[in-house]
Protein backbone atom coordinates (compact mmCIF):
# COMPACT_ATOMS: atom_id res chain seq x y z
CA UNK A 1 0.00 0.00 0.00
CA UNK A 2 1.17 3.48 -0.81
CA UNK A 3 2.14 6.38 1.69
CA UNK A 4 -1.22 8.01 0.49
CA UNK A 5 -3.25 5.08 0.78
CA UNK A 6 -1.99 3.89 4.25
CA UNK A 7 -2.50 7.50 5.47
CA UNK A 8 -5.95 7.33 4.24
CA UNK A 9 -6.64 4.47 6.18
CA UNK A 10 -5.62 5.26 9.34
CA UNK A 11 -7.33 8.62 8.91
CA UNK A 12 -10.31 6.28 8.03
CA UNK A 13 -9.59 3.97 10.80
CA UNK A 14 -9.45 6.84 13.44
CA UNK A 15 -12.86 8.52 12.09
CA UNK A 16 -14.67 5.15 12.51
CA UNK A 17 -13.30 4.32 16.11
CA UNK A 18 -13.17 7.98 17.78
CA UNK A 19 -15.99 9.46 15.80
CA UNK A 20 -18.89 6.88 14.93
CA UNK A 21 -17.77 4.13 17.65
CA UNK A 22 -20.41 1.43 18.68
CA UNK A 23 -23.05 3.99 16.80
CA UNK A 24 -21.77 3.37 13.17
CA UNK A 25 -24.31 0.31 12.16
CA UNK A 26 -27.14 2.61 14.19
CA UNK A 27 -26.74 5.16 12.23
CA UNK A 28 -26.90 3.23 8.87
CA UNK A 29 -29.20 1.50 10.21
CA UNK A 30 -31.50 4.68 11.13
CA UNK A 31 -30.16 6.30 7.47
CA UNK A 32 -32.03 2.86 5.82
CA UNK A 33 -35.04 3.65 7.33
CA UNK A 34 -35.45 7.43 7.67
CA UNK A 35 -34.41 7.18 3.60
CA UNK A 36 -37.21 4.52 2.72
CA UNK A 37 -39.74 5.79 4.76
CA UNK A 38 -39.22 9.25 3.09
CA UNK A 39 -39.18 7.45 -0.52
CA UNK A 40 -42.19 5.21 0.69
CA UNK A 41 -44.16 8.93 1.66
CA UNK A 42 -43.11 9.98 -1.66
CA UNK A 43 -44.55 7.78 -3.78
CA UNK A 44 -48.13 7.34 -2.26
CA UNK A 45 -48.24 10.91 -2.60
CA UNK A 46 -47.91 11.07 -6.04
CA UNK A 47 -49.64 7.60 -6.71
CA UNK A 48 -52.47 7.36 -5.20
CA UNK A 49 -53.58 11.64 -5.13
CA UNK A 50 -53.74 13.96 -1.92
CA UNK A 51 -57.27 12.42 -0.74
CA UNK A 52 -56.41 8.61 -0.64
CA UNK A 53 -53.15 9.60 0.68
CA UNK A 54 -54.19 11.83 3.53
CA UNK A 55 -56.70 8.66 4.25
CA UNK A 56 -53.55 6.90 4.66
CA UNK A 57 -51.90 9.40 6.88
CA UNK A 58 -54.33 9.51 9.18
CA UNK A 59 -54.84 5.44 9.12
CA UNK A 60 -50.70 5.16 9.78
CA UNK A 61 -51.11 7.69 12.97
CA UNK A 62 -52.89 4.94 14.78
CA UNK A 63 -49.96 2.86 13.77
CA UNK A 64 -47.27 5.36 15.36
CA UNK A 65 -49.57 6.02 18.79
CA UNK A 66 -49.64 2.45 19.73
CA UNK A 67 -45.77 2.25 19.19
CA UNK A 68 -44.90 4.97 20.79
CA UNK A 69 -47.12 3.11 23.60
CA UNK A 70 -44.91 0.16 22.97
CA UNK A 71 -41.96 2.12 23.37
CA UNK A 72 -42.44 3.37 27.01
CA UNK A 73 -44.14 0.24 28.25
CA UNK A 74 -41.54 -2.37 27.15
CA UNK A 75 -38.45 -1.19 24.96
CA UNK A 76 -37.47 1.90 26.66
CA UNK A 77 -37.29 -0.46 29.97
CA UNK A 78 -35.40 -3.03 28.02
CA UNK A 79 -32.89 -1.13 26.62
CA UNK A 80 -31.85 0.51 30.00
CA UNK A 81 -32.07 -2.81 32.00
CA UNK A 82 -31.38 -5.79 29.47
CA UNK A 83 -27.92 -5.03 29.77
CA UNK A 84 -27.74 -5.06 33.01
CA UNK A 85 -28.81 -8.49 33.50
CA UNK A 86 -25.73 -11.45 34.66
CA UNK A 87 -25.25 -13.84 31.69
CA UNK A 88 -26.94 -16.17 33.55
CA UNK A 89 -30.09 -14.27 33.39
CA UNK A 90 -30.63 -13.20 30.37
CA UNK A 91 -32.95 -16.41 28.66
CA UNK A 92 -35.77 -15.38 31.63
CA UNK A 93 -35.07 -12.11 31.65
CA UNK A 94 -35.60 -11.38 27.96
CA UNK A 95 -38.73 -14.71 27.65
CA UNK A 96 -39.94 -12.46 30.35
CA UNK A 97 -40.15 -8.85 27.87
CA UNK A 98 -41.48 -11.31 24.94
CA UNK A 99 -43.74 -12.39 26.81
CA UNK A 100 -44.88 -8.76 27.77
CA UNK A 101 -44.58 -7.97 24.17
CA UNK A 102 -47.11 -11.08 22.64
CA UNK A 103 -49.48 -9.65 25.14
CA UNK A 104 -49.43 -5.59 24.38
CA UNK A 105 -49.40 -6.41 20.62
CA UNK A 106 -52.57 -8.83 20.83
CA UNK A 107 -54.25 -5.85 22.78
CA UNK A 108 -53.07 -3.18 20.62
CA UNK A 109 -54.39 -5.56 17.61
CA UNK A 110 -58.08 -5.83 19.09
CA UNK A 111 -58.21 -2.01 20.04
CA UNK A 112 -57.50 -0.93 16.66
CA UNK A 113 -59.65 -3.42 14.81
CA UNK A 114 -62.63 -2.21 17.45
CA UNK A 115 -61.55 1.55 17.28
CA UNK A 116 -61.64 1.83 13.84
CA UNK A 117 -64.68 -0.59 13.42
CA UNK A 118 -66.91 1.55 15.75
CA UNK A 119 -65.50 4.80 14.45
CA UNK A 120 -67.06 3.97 10.67
CA UNK A 121 -69.95 3.26 12.64
CA UNK A 122 -70.44 6.49 14.67
CA UNK A 123 -69.21 9.16 12.26
CA UNK A 124 -70.97 7.25 8.98
CA UNK A 125 -68.07 6.99 7.04
CA UNK A 126 -68.41 3.29 5.76
CA UNK A 127 -65.23 4.02 3.32
CA UNK A 128 -63.58 3.09 6.81
CA UNK A 129 -64.49 -0.54 7.13
CA UNK A 130 -62.09 -1.82 4.85
CA UNK A 131 -59.04 -0.37 6.63
CA UNK A 132 -59.40 -2.06 9.73
CA UNK A 133 -58.26 -5.25 9.13
CA UNK A 134 -55.26 -3.84 7.41
CA UNK A 135 -54.83 -1.54 9.43
CA UNK A 136 -54.91 -4.14 12.38
CA UNK A 137 -52.37 -6.02 11.07
CA UNK A 138 -50.20 -3.43 10.00
CA UNK A 139 -50.22 -2.47 14.06
CA UNK A 140 -49.35 -5.92 15.03
CA UNK A 141 -46.71 -6.39 12.36
CA UNK A 142 -44.86 -3.50 12.60
CA UNK A 143 -44.73 -3.52 16.28
CA UNK A 144 -43.17 -7.01 16.52
CA UNK A 145 -40.73 -6.22 14.02
CA UNK A 146 -39.93 -3.09 16.20
CA UNK A 147 -39.52 -4.53 18.80
CA UNK A 148 -36.92 -7.75 17.20
CA UNK A 149 -34.86 -4.29 15.45
CA UNK A 150 -34.61 -2.79 19.02
CA UNK A 151 -34.07 -5.89 20.56
CA UNK A 152 -30.72 -6.93 18.55
CA UNK A 153 -29.61 -3.19 19.39
CA UNK A 154 -30.12 -4.10 23.29
CA UNK A 155 -27.86 -7.01 22.78
CA UNK A 156 -25.36 -5.68 21.23
CA UNK A 157 -26.06 -6.95 17.29
CA UNK A 158 -26.27 -3.88 15.72
CA UNK A 159 -25.44 -5.18 12.34
CA UNK A 160 -28.69 -7.70 12.65
CA UNK A 161 -30.72 -4.99 12.78
CA UNK A 162 -29.19 -3.50 10.07
CA UNK A 163 -29.59 -6.62 7.68
CA UNK A 164 -33.23 -7.21 9.24
CA UNK A 165 -34.52 -3.32 8.62
CA UNK A 166 -32.94 -3.54 5.65
CA UNK A 167 -35.21 -6.76 4.49
CA UNK A 168 -38.34 -4.77 6.06
CA UNK A 169 -38.02 -1.63 4.39
CA UNK A 170 -36.21 -1.64 1.41
CA UNK A 171 -38.60 -4.72 0.14
CA UNK A 172 -41.93 -1.75 0.36
CA UNK A 173 -40.69 0.15 -2.63
CA UNK A 174 -40.59 -2.52 -5.54
CA UNK A 175 -43.99 -3.78 -4.40
CA UNK A 176 -45.70 -0.54 -3.91
CA UNK A 177 -44.29 0.66 -7.39
CA UNK A 178 -45.63 -3.00 -9.03
CA UNK A 179 -49.28 -2.15 -7.09
CA UNK A 180 -49.06 1.23 -8.93
CA UNK A 181 -48.33 0.41 -12.15
CA UNK A 182 -51.05 -2.87 -12.21
CA UNK A 183 -53.48 0.01 -10.95
CA UNK A 184 -54.40 -1.71 -6.96
CA UNK A 185 -52.20 0.69 -5.34
CA UNK A 186 -54.93 2.56 -2.26
CA UNK A 187 -54.23 2.80 1.41
CA UNK A 188 -55.59 -0.78 1.76
CA UNK A 189 -53.20 -2.34 -0.24
CA UNK A 190 -50.45 -0.52 1.12
CA UNK A 191 -51.03 -1.12 4.60
CA UNK A 192 -50.85 -4.50 3.50
CA UNK A 193 -47.55 -3.71 2.00
CA UNK A 194 -46.50 -2.49 5.21
CA UNK A 195 -47.85 -5.44 7.62
CA UNK A 196 -46.53 -8.20 5.06
CA UNK A 197 -42.65 -6.47 5.10
CA UNK A 198 -42.91 -6.10 8.46
CA UNK A 199 -43.86 -9.75 8.79
CA UNK A 200 -41.32 -11.13 6.78
CA UNK A 201 -38.47 -8.79 8.79
CA UNK A 202 -40.10 -10.04 11.82
CA UNK A 203 -39.57 -13.90 10.85
CA UNK A 204 -36.75 -13.41 9.50
CA UNK A 205 -35.03 -11.83 12.57
CA UNK A 206 -36.62 -14.21 15.09
CA UNK A 207 -34.07 -16.79 13.26
CA UNK A 208 -31.34 -14.72 15.25
CA UNK A 209 -32.98 -14.41 18.65
CA UNK A 210 -31.02 -16.29 21.46
CA UNK A 211 -32.47 -18.89 23.48
CA UNK A 212 -35.03 -17.47 26.02
CA UNK A 213 -36.95 -19.19 28.51
CA UNK A 214 -40.56 -18.52 29.98
CA UNK A 215 -41.17 -18.69 33.84
CA UNK A 216 -44.40 -17.38 35.30
CA UNK A 217 -42.30 -15.34 38.63
CA UNK A 218 -39.70 -13.87 36.08
CA UNK A 219 -42.39 -12.50 34.07
CA UNK A 220 -43.76 -10.83 37.31
CA UNK A 221 -40.78 -10.00 38.64
CA UNK A 222 -39.84 -8.32 35.23
CA UNK A 223 -43.22 -6.99 34.95
CA UNK A 224 -42.48 -4.99 38.28
CA UNK A 225 -39.86 -3.60 37.85
CA UNK A 226 -40.30 -2.23 34.11
CA UNK A 227 -43.58 -1.20 35.35
CA UNK A 228 -41.58 1.26 37.59
CA UNK A 229 -39.74 2.70 34.76
CA UNK A 230 -42.26 2.66 32.40
CA UNK A 231 -45.26 3.98 34.33
CA UNK A 232 -44.11 7.25 33.94
CA UNK A 233 -42.34 6.97 30.00
CA UNK A 234 -46.48 6.18 29.27
CA UNK A 235 -47.51 9.33 30.73
CA UNK A 236 -44.75 11.07 29.26
CA UNK A 237 -45.36 9.38 25.72
CA UNK A 238 -49.05 10.79 26.37
CA UNK A 239 -48.19 14.33 27.00
CA UNK A 240 -46.02 14.63 23.96
CA UNK A 241 -48.65 14.01 21.75
CA UNK A 242 -49.84 17.21 23.24
CA UNK A 243 -47.24 19.39 24.10
CA UNK A 244 -45.70 19.90 21.38
CA UNK A 245 -48.31 19.90 18.44
CA UNK A 246 -50.17 22.92 20.75
CA UNK A 247 -47.69 25.26 19.40
CA UNK A 248 -47.70 23.79 15.57
CA UNK A 249 -51.52 23.62 15.86
CA UNK A 250 -51.68 27.10 16.65
CA UNK A 251 -50.23 28.85 13.81
CA UNK A 252 -52.76 27.57 11.26
CA UNK A 253 -55.53 28.33 13.17
CA UNK A 254 -54.63 32.12 12.90
CA UNK A 255 -52.66 32.08 9.34
CA UNK A 256 -54.37 29.38 7.72
CA UNK A 257 -52.79 26.49 5.87
CA UNK A 258 -50.10 28.09 4.31
CA UNK A 259 -48.39 28.74 8.17
CA UNK A 260 -48.58 24.73 8.26
CA UNK A 261 -46.76 24.27 5.00
CA UNK A 262 -44.30 26.69 5.70
CA UNK A 263 -43.41 25.26 9.70
CA UNK A 264 -43.34 21.56 7.51
CA UNK A 265 -41.19 22.72 4.99
CA UNK A 266 -38.60 23.91 7.33
CA UNK A 267 -38.81 20.83 9.54
CA UNK A 268 -38.54 18.64 6.51
CA UNK A 269 -35.27 20.32 6.02
CA UNK A 270 -33.63 19.96 9.54
CA UNK A 271 -34.96 16.37 9.31
CA UNK A 272 -31.39 15.42 8.14
CA UNK A 273 -30.48 14.97 12.14
CA UNK A 274 -32.96 12.70 12.48
CA UNK A 275 -30.93 10.09 11.16
CA UNK A 276 -28.60 10.52 13.73
CA UNK A 277 -30.91 11.51 16.09
CA UNK A 278 -32.64 8.74 16.02
CA UNK A 279 -30.31 5.96 15.28
CA UNK A 280 -28.60 6.72 18.32
CA UNK A 281 -31.95 6.40 20.32
CA UNK A 282 -30.89 2.42 19.38
CA UNK A 283 -27.80 2.44 21.27
CA UNK A 284 -26.96 5.28 23.36
CA UNK A 285 -29.54 4.16 25.94
CA UNK A 286 -27.79 0.56 25.61
CA UNK A 287 -24.29 1.80 26.19
CA UNK A 288 -24.59 4.26 29.11
CA UNK A 289 -26.83 1.24 31.22
CA UNK A 290 -23.65 -0.62 30.52
CA UNK A 291 -21.53 1.70 31.48
CA UNK A 292 -23.50 2.26 34.58
CA UNK A 293 -23.13 -1.09 35.82
CA UNK A 294 -19.79 -2.34 34.65
CA UNK A 295 -17.37 0.86 35.72
CA UNK A 296 -20.43 3.28 37.68
CA UNK A 297 -22.30 6.59 37.99
CA UNK A 298 -18.96 8.33 36.73
CA UNK A 299 -18.25 6.39 34.05
CA UNK A 300 -22.02 6.99 32.96
CA UNK A 301 -21.57 10.99 33.04
CA UNK A 302 -18.42 10.46 31.27
CA UNK A 303 -20.07 8.74 28.63
CA UNK A 304 -23.06 11.10 28.16
CA UNK A 305 -20.69 14.28 28.26
CA UNK A 306 -19.10 12.38 25.06
CA UNK A 307 -22.22 11.90 23.06
CA UNK A 308 -23.08 15.55 23.92
CA UNK A 309 -19.90 16.87 22.62
CA UNK A 310 -19.66 14.64 19.69
CA UNK A 311 -23.13 14.78 18.05
CA UNK A 312 -24.38 17.30 19.90
CA UNK A 313 -21.19 19.10 17.56
CA UNK A 314 -22.16 17.63 14.28
CA UNK A 315 -26.26 18.74 15.51
CA UNK A 316 -24.59 22.72 15.97
CA UNK A 317 -22.59 22.55 13.02
CA UNK A 318 -25.48 21.20 10.83
CA UNK A 319 -27.89 23.89 12.76
CA UNK A 320 -25.19 26.50 11.63
CA UNK A 321 -25.44 25.85 8.25
CA UNK A 322 -28.92 25.94 7.91
CA UNK A 323 -29.48 29.52 10.01
CA UNK A 324 -26.78 31.17 8.00
CA UNK A 325 -28.49 30.83 4.61
CA UNK A 326 -31.89 30.15 5.25
CA UNK A 327 -33.45 31.76 2.65
CA UNK A 328 -31.16 30.29 -0.10
CA UNK A 329 -32.17 26.10 1.25
CA UNK A 330 -35.58 26.97 1.46
CA UNK A 331 -35.82 28.37 -1.86
CA UNK A 332 -33.48 25.64 -3.70
CA UNK A 333 -36.30 23.16 -1.94
CA UNK A 334 -39.01 25.08 -1.97
CA UNK A 335 -39.12 27.81 -4.55
CA UNK A 336 -38.56 31.51 -4.54
CA UNK A 337 -42.07 32.01 -2.34
CA UNK A 338 -40.45 30.51 0.52
CA UNK A 339 -37.47 32.62 0.13
CA UNK A 340 -38.92 35.18 2.90
CA UNK A 341 -39.45 32.42 5.37
CA UNK A 342 -35.81 32.09 6.30
CA UNK A 343 -36.62 33.35 9.83
CA UNK A 344 -38.49 30.18 9.98
CA UNK A 345 -36.04 28.05 8.91
CA UNK A 346 -33.34 29.54 11.21
CA UNK A 347 -35.73 29.31 14.61
CA UNK A 348 -35.81 25.69 13.80
CA UNK A 349 -31.93 25.31 13.44
CA UNK A 350 -31.62 26.71 16.67
CA UNK A 351 -34.63 23.96 18.41
CA UNK A 352 -32.99 21.36 17.13
CA UNK A 353 -29.84 22.24 18.80
CA UNK A 354 -31.98 21.87 21.94
CA UNK A 355 -33.83 19.50 20.89
CA UNK A 356 -30.59 16.75 20.92
CA UNK A 357 -29.64 17.48 23.91
CA UNK A 358 -32.73 15.59 25.68
CA UNK A 359 -31.68 12.07 24.33
CA UNK A 360 -28.84 11.76 26.01
CA UNK A 361 -29.93 12.56 29.56
CA UNK A 362 -33.36 10.90 29.12
CA UNK A 363 -30.86 7.90 28.55
CA UNK A 364 -29.40 8.40 31.68
CA UNK A 365 -32.17 8.81 34.11
CA UNK A 366 -33.30 5.95 32.28
CA UNK A 367 -30.48 3.72 32.94
CA UNK A 368 -30.84 4.79 36.64
CA UNK A 369 -34.26 3.77 36.63
CA UNK A 370 -35.59 6.89 37.62
CA UNK A 371 -38.10 8.40 35.03
CA UNK A 372 -40.68 10.26 37.00
CA UNK A 373 -38.73 13.24 36.27
CA UNK A 374 -39.23 12.68 32.69
CA UNK A 375 -43.05 13.01 33.12
CA UNK A 376 -42.82 16.08 35.32
CA UNK A 377 -40.77 17.52 32.51
CA UNK A 378 -43.51 16.56 29.92
CA UNK A 379 -46.24 17.97 32.32
CA UNK A 380 -44.42 21.17 32.59
CA UNK A 381 -44.06 21.25 28.58
CA UNK A 382 -47.73 20.72 28.07
CA UNK A 383 -49.01 23.48 30.84
CA UNK A 384 -46.95 25.52 29.15
CA UNK A 385 -47.82 25.19 25.65
CA UNK A 386 -51.50 25.07 26.80
CA UNK A 387 -51.36 28.39 28.60
CA UNK A 388 -48.80 30.06 25.73
CA UNK A 389 -48.96 28.52 21.94
CA UNK A 390 -51.88 30.23 20.98
CA UNK A 391 -51.45 33.73 22.67
CA UNK A 392 -47.66 33.77 20.94
CA UNK A 393 -49.30 32.68 17.22
CA UNK A 394 -51.79 35.62 17.88
CA UNK A 395 -48.58 38.33 18.93
CA UNK A 396 -45.81 37.20 17.01
CA UNK A 397 -47.55 34.90 14.22
CA UNK A 398 -45.11 31.83 12.98
CA UNK A 399 -42.12 33.14 14.95
CA UNK A 400 -44.56 33.35 18.31
CA UNK A 401 -44.97 29.64 17.50
CA UNK A 402 -41.35 28.62 17.41
CA UNK A 403 -40.30 30.66 20.15
CA UNK A 404 -42.68 29.15 22.65
CA UNK A 405 -41.60 25.76 21.64
CA UNK A 406 -38.12 26.49 21.77
CA UNK A 407 -38.48 27.79 25.38
CA UNK A 408 -41.00 24.64 25.96
CA UNK A 409 -38.31 22.74 25.18
CA UNK A 410 -36.06 24.17 27.47
CA UNK A 411 -37.61 24.14 30.22
CA UNK A 412 -37.74 20.11 29.38
CA UNK A 413 -34.02 19.78 29.10
CA UNK A 414 -33.20 21.98 32.25
CA UNK A 415 -35.54 19.77 34.47
CA UNK A 416 -34.02 16.54 33.20
CA UNK A 417 -30.59 18.09 33.42
CA UNK A 418 -31.18 19.33 37.22
CA UNK A 419 -32.42 15.81 38.11
CA UNK A 420 -30.07 13.42 36.25
CA UNK A 421 -27.18 15.34 37.76
CA UNK A 422 -28.63 15.29 41.78
CA UNK A 423 -29.74 11.45 41.54
CA UNK A 424 -26.16 10.71 39.99
CA UNK A 425 -24.12 12.78 42.48
CA UNK A 426 -26.59 11.37 44.95
CA UNK A 427 -25.56 7.56 43.96
CA UNK A 428 -21.72 8.37 43.52
CA UNK A 429 -22.36 9.51 47.23
CA UNK A 430 -23.62 7.02 48.47
CA UNK A 431 -21.44 4.40 46.35
CA UNK A 432 -18.29 6.17 47.69
CA UNK A 433 -19.55 5.72 51.79
CA UNK A 434 -20.35 2.97 51.03
CA UNK A 435 -16.62 2.03 49.83
CA UNK A 436 -14.81 3.67 52.40
CA UNK A 437 -13.18 1.57 54.81
CA UNK A 438 -14.70 1.33 58.43
CA UNK A 439 -12.96 3.41 61.02
CA UNK A 440 -10.77 1.38 63.04
CA UNK A 441 -11.39 1.59 66.89
CA UNK A 442 -8.54 2.27 69.03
Amino acid sequence: MTGKGALWERLRSVVLRQFLGREVWALADQAIVSATNFLTNLMLARFMGLREFGIFVLAWMSVLFVNSLQTALIIAPMMSIGPKQEEKDRPSYFGAVIFQELVLVSICFALVFVALKTSSSLFHHPELQHLALPLAVSAFAYQMQDFVRRYFFAVHQSRRALADDALSYLTQLPILLLLHRAGHLNSATALWVMAGTSIVGTAAGWFWVERFEFHWDWIEAIWHRHWRVSRWLTGSSLLSWTSSNLFIIAAPAYYGAAGAGVLKASQNLMGVTHVWFQGLDNVVPVETARRLRASGVHAMLAYTRSILVKWGGLTLLFATVMAAWPGFWLKLMYGSAMFQYGYVLRLYALLYVVLFIGGPLRAGLQALEFTIPIFWSYLAMTAFAFFFAFPLAKWLGLSGSLIGLLAAHCLFQGIVAVALLVRSRRIAHETDLASRPPLMAD
